[in-house]
């Protein structure tokens, strides 16, 4: 879940990198640095790394270094502590060759072992750099050796000293090229390249690059040089406002009626939607995904079964892939993933994609791995998510989805869609709401139905960004063990947008005010029942509601978050893309 960035061509490089860094910044923020080829010290090869954010970094090489030849690593840990010696760039153990890696090497144990050097770092990437080092042949054999005995994913860039080229490898982890006439640069998100580059190359797996001044060299895995097309570069699609005095969750929720008018124009307007027909013929759907995006899934598996009877089921990514499963070429296989690159949900594409069987993919990107491996995608419009807990493209995945369902049912209720994509909004008061959480030692989260599923996705926002061990539950489960843990030290928040549940609901909050629990509900029903506090939401239709529910509590969870003094953007231990297992 780390991020690369490199860059060769005429003037600083440094800065280059440095704000590409700050773009993949979403990938993780333990530490990060970079390694260049100093050409006033006879091109010697130089790292400058640090713990924290890139400011840190920035500030650290600010007008003390220039090179023309840079790669940079923004880190999120996976083997080692966070300390600046696991900071990236590692060097090799006879400090020839500086390399920047996104994966994991799963066999880095037995690597280690077999190249018997002294290491410094608790890290795989070390092992990798000095297993390169330890080869024969070119600086670029060694690297294609070494990348033969790898077992795992990887994307990296390799520095060698006194060179002037960078080295490219890819395996299971995004690596992008793109060319202009002063320079080269490579990163693991297109968003690097944003209004610098006109055209980008994806770099497949088993591939390799060779970047040298203005120019790349592409090659296959046994070393033989290839031709690749490029991808015209969407510019508008990446660029993002930095300046804002918002926190950019606070400011990505805000955002979510921008988000729902995109999609509703994009997919109920324009004429350039994928045919609905091509669906007819799945007599079921399975949706996949981790995190957040499982949350859409599932209430995608409400909206067919609602409107098109069709049968569907929801797997958790990292459980699908290892579970003994009943393939069908009948099913359509739905992967959801806000940046397309989830690792998880990858890897469970493929298997669906190597048994033969049709894939869709539902994307918040344009070019990621995920499109790349679909037979139709499904676009969100939320536009670039900053912030590592997902709102924006959580409800631009729901929306899509609704559409996607409606349209397969054949139901014409755009007045509907319209008048609600030009009518939501994100304004709510959760002042006294927060103080309620504040003040409780537990806090629980439930509903029944689509409300249930919201009640997952407030739990989880409210664990990402303020640490709050609560749980979201079924409130028909209430009953079978939840309610042991009810005390006058509990809140529960209960949602409600469902006539059909309302006295069921009612009967649940009833059972927690009798153990002396607090109620915040969440509500567009009118309910007969005093509580703590009601949060009251505009009226729509019951299926919009679950977009509407949400927001009070993405805002809830940013305000704890802000009151006890963390930062809602980067949570600890997280990243915004998960591109590891």
């Amino acid at each position: 879940m780390c991020g690369i960035c490199a860059g060769f061509g005429n003037g600083n490089q440094i800065m280059n990198v440095i704000r590409g860094l700050k773009e993949l910044e979403y990938r993780g923020y333990d530490s990060c640095g970079l390694a260049f080829i100093n050409s006033k010290k006879n091109d010697n090869l130089e790292i400058v790394k640090c713990v924290g954010g890139i400011n840190s970094l920035e500030e650290k090489v600010k007008e003390n270094f220039s090179s023309e030849i840079v790669i940079g690593h923004t880190r999120w840990a996976t083997h080692g502590k966070v300390c600046e010696e696991n900071a990236h760039p590692q060097l090799s153990f006879d400090g020839n060759y500086a390399i920047v890696h996104n994966g994991i090497v799963e066999n880095f144990e037995e690597l280690k072992n077999s190249i018997d050097v002294p290491f410094l770092s608790q890290t795989d990437t070390e092992v990798f750099v000095s297993l390169i080092a330890k080869e024969n042949g070119s600086t670029f054999e060694k690297l294609r050796k070494a990348c033969q005995k790898v077992v795992g994913a990887y994307s990296l860039a390799l520095l060698e000293n006194k060179s002037k080229k960078i080295y490219l490898a890819k395996k299971g982890s995004p690596l992008w090229v793109a060319v202009n006439e002063n320079e080269v640069m490579a990163g693991s998100d297109i968003s690097v390249f944003s209004n610098k580059f006109k055209n980008a190359f994806c770099l497949n797996d088993g591939e390799f690059a060779e970047i040298s001044l203005k120019n790349v060299i592409f090659f296959d895995k046994n070393g033989k040089k290839i031709e690749k097309k490029c991808i015209p570069i969407e510019n508008d699609g990446f660029s993002y406002d930095y300046s804002s005095s918002d926190s950019f969750m606070l400011k990505e929720i805000k955002e979510q009626p921008l988000a729902i008018r995109k999609t509703y124009l994009n997919l109920c307007v324009s004429q350039n939607n994928f045919d609905i027909k091509n669906f007819k013929k799945f007599k079921s759907f399975h949706f996949i995904a981790c995190g957040t995006a499982y949350h859409s899934c599932l209430m995608a598996c409400r909206f067919l079964q609602k409107f098109c009877n069709k049968p569907c089921e929801a797997s958790v990514a990292s459980e699908f892939r290892y579970a003994e499963n009943v393939l069908s070429k009948n099913c359509l296989y739905v992967f959801v993933s806000q940046s397309g690159e989830t690792a998880d949900t990858i890897a469970s594409a493929k298997l669906v994609k190597d048994a033969g069987l049709s894939i869709m993919c539902v994307t918040n990107v344009p070019y990621c791995t995920l499109n790349s491996l679909a037979d139709f995608v499904l676009p969100t419009f939320a536009g670039k998510e900053i912030a590592v807990a997902s709102t924006k493209a959580y409800t631009a995945q729901i929306f899509s989805l609704l559409i996607f369902a409606l349209k397969l049912a054949g139901l014409n209720i755009n007045s509907i869609l319209k008048n609600f994509s030009l009518n939501f909004d994100c304004e709510f008061d959760v002042e006294k709401f927060c103080e309620l959480v504040l003040q409780s030692d537990k806090v629980f989260f439930m509903g029944r139905g689509q409300d249930c599923i919201t009640s997952l996705e407030g739990a989880l926002k409210l664990k990402e960004i303020a640490y709050l061990n609560c749980l979201g539950i079924p409130a028909g489960e209430l009953k079978h063990g939840t309610l042991a843990l009810i005390d006058e030290n509990s809140l529960v928040i209960a949602i409600s947008t469902q006539e059909k549940t309302k006295k069921k609901i009612e009967s649940n909050i009833l059972e927690v005010q009798a153990r002396g629990g607090k109620i915040v509900l969440i509500s567009n029903i009118e309910h007969n029942i005093n509580v703590a506090q009601k949060i009251s939401l505009p009226c729509f239709e019951e299926f919009l509601m679950p977009i509407v529910s949400i927001v009070p509590l993405q805002l809830l969870a940013f305000s704890v978050c802000q009151k006890l003094g963390f930062n809602p953007d980067k949570p600890r231990n997280l990243a915004k893309s998960v591109t590891v297992e």
